[in-house]
């Protein structure tokens, strides 16, 4: 939690809106309005204005210290899709909610001080330690429901909207709460509307203290209760949303030989509404193995790794990683991730994010190795906010590959990356083939496929087309290579008995002959070498086998 709490506060402090409005903003009210109600006479038992402004310019930086660090951010990483990444990767949910609320909780104390310091430099307020003590605790402690009201407005809003509802919320709980007026000079309705809120409840407390007087029973529990409800609220709008668990998955354990493979699906079936996005999709991959999906647009790719890391429940059938759950292979640190359209954790250090992901595995890989194979050691010192497409794909793999996983799955890993870049990926992903781990991943880019996949399955509307290796997907869709070269004694019937050949044409010098091995045909035109040359193979790619195999019928 610790790693979370430092990467939750680090975004928050960094943050010059942050900075202005819980800390600047309510110091420079406070300044103005004790300087105008400062000579305010004062009737006995009444607070003077100075410490009566304190606490309510105090109370009113701390609410939005505790509702910045929250709703917009925890709205920014659901949008972007970090929390769904994050759910492929041991890290527990709920320490990182807790980790964000206690940023939340962290990030109210400076607008405490900076007020408390100011009012006691610049007027003079004099308080006994006690009372300053526990004054600034419970106005801390009275945060608690400003932080869970952030998350819930986190949970179900865009970051824009989570924004402009924090705000709203922050000036109307502290316009009506008496934080900017005081609640004696409101009309009776207006004063019972304000000794309602928490806002009031908190200032309450804190004045209360101040005057010299212990809170009553009834003031503490009406701001638990709030505390309760708004709590009670967000956790129930998080679960909604999908932010507290991760999904199990959809399967059972397999004890069977194929089952025991690295990755096996079994008769999965998706639909949406009348769309049969996956009919009855059968899969096993055994371990060790590097495997390319392919499939134009539609072809339910995305939708096929989704439900095999437990992302998505299939309609019926099951899905197996390890010999386990898709959830209980994530726990245990067997899988690593990347998903096609997730984005990293904004605003924090790359490092950071990087060593927190790290300590979660119960493996993980070795910090310098794993940042030389992504590709990222530049990109340490860097905010993960202002990486580039390519950089941020980098750190997203180093991300799937922290915990040093036996099964890595990759969803269009290489986009946006530039030349180099992808040759570095594949650098990093052919060693760890080469020790043994398993590989899985999905592309547009067939070269990749070709020059990596040791096995290619091709989906077409939610079926398998073809799956084999290169080799067998180009001879399943009906592919002929042709063999042309230039003969000065071109004689058709000779060519035709070469092996693999299905048809010769001959024009003058210039032979073209059909084949279905063109290997083969190559090496038996080698008793023709001294009367041949300019010697060609073209056609018969994995691009001309994916455009048959995939085409509409």
């Amino acid at each position: 939690m610790r790693r979370w709490l430092g990467l939750e506060l680090a975004r928050s402090l960094r943050d010059l809106r942050y900075v202005a409005l819980a800390v600047v903003a309510p110091v420079g009210f406070y300044l103005l309005f004790a300087g105008i109600f400062s000579a305010r006479a004062t009737s006995p038992g009444e607070l003077p204005a100075k410490v009566e402004i304190m606490v309510a310019m105090a109370a009113f930086g701390a609410m939005w210290g505790a509702l910045s660090a929250t709703a917009p951010r925890l709205a920014r990483d659901r949008e972007t899709g970090w929390l769904r990444a994050l759910r492929l990767t041991p890290v527990r949910p709920g320490r990182v909610m807790a980790a964000r609320v206690g940023a939340g909780m962290i990030a109210a104390l400076p607008a405490l001080v900076a007020v408390g310091v100011t009012a006691a430099v610049v007027h003079g307020v004099r308080l006994e330690a006690w009372q300053w003590a526990a004054g600034l605790g419970l106005l801390w402690v009275g945060t608690v429901p400003f932080v869970a009201l952030g998350i819930a407005i986190g949970a179900t809003t865009s970051s824009t909207t989570a924004y402009a509802l924090s705000s709203a919320a922050w000036f109307a709980l502290a316009a009506l709460g008496g934080l900017w007026v005081p609640p004696a000079q409101f009309s009776p309705l207006l004063r019972d509307i304000a000794r309602a809120l928490p806002s009031y409840e908190q200032a309450d407390l804190a004045w209360k203290v101040a005057a010299g007087m212990a809170p009553s029973v009834g003031d503490v529990v009406s701001l638990a209760v709030w505390a309760i409800v708004l709590t009670g609220l967000a956790v129930a709008l998080t679960a909604r949303s999908g932010l507290r668990s991760r999904q199990a998955g959809h399967g059972s354990e397999m004890t069977d030989p194929v089952g025991a493979g690295a990755v096996s699906l079994r008769g999965v079936t998706k639909c949406y509404g009348p769309l049969r996005a996956l009919d009855r999709l059968d899969l096993d991959i055994p371990a060790g193995a590097t495997v390319a999906m392919l499939g134009p647009n539609g072809a339910s790719k995305s939708t096929t790794i989704e439900i095999l890391l437990g992302l998505r429940h299939p309609d019926e059938g099951a899905t197996n990683l390890a010999g386990m759950t898709p959830a209980r292979a994530v726990t245990a640190g067997r899988v690593g991730a990347m998903l096609q359209d997730g984005q990293l954790m904004a605003g924090v250090k790359v490092a950071a994010l990087v060593d927190a992901v790290r300590s979660a595995y119960p493996n993980p890989a070795a910090a310098a190795d794993l940042a030389a194979a992504a590709g990222i050691a530049d990109l340490l010192d860097r905010r993960s906010d202002q990486l580039s497409i390519g950089q941020a794909q980098r750190v997203r793999f180093a991300l799937a590959a922290a915990g040093n996983p036996d099964i890595l799955v990759l969803d269009e890993p290489t986009v946006a990356m530039d030349v180099e870049a992808r040759e570095a990926f594949w650098a990093a992903l052919r060693a760890g083939a080469a020790g043994g781990r398993t590989i899985v991943f999905s592309t547009h880019y067939l070269e990749e496929a070709d020059a990596f996949a040791e096995r290619i399955v091709v989906l077409r509307a939610g079926k398998v087309v073809a799956d084999g290796t290169p080799g067998d997907v180009r001879a399943a869709a009906g592919i002929r290579r042709q063999v042309t070269f230039r003969c000065a004694e071109a004689r058709s019937e000779a060519f035709r008995q070469l092996p693999g050949v299905t048809h010769v044409t001959v024009d003058h010098d210039h032979v073209v002959l059909t084949t279905t091995e063109a290997d083969t045909t190559l090496w038996a035109l080698y008793d023709h070498r001294h009367a041949i040359s300019d010697i060609d193979i073209t056609g018969g790619d994995l691009q001309h086998a994916f455009l048959a195999l995939t085409k509409a019928d």
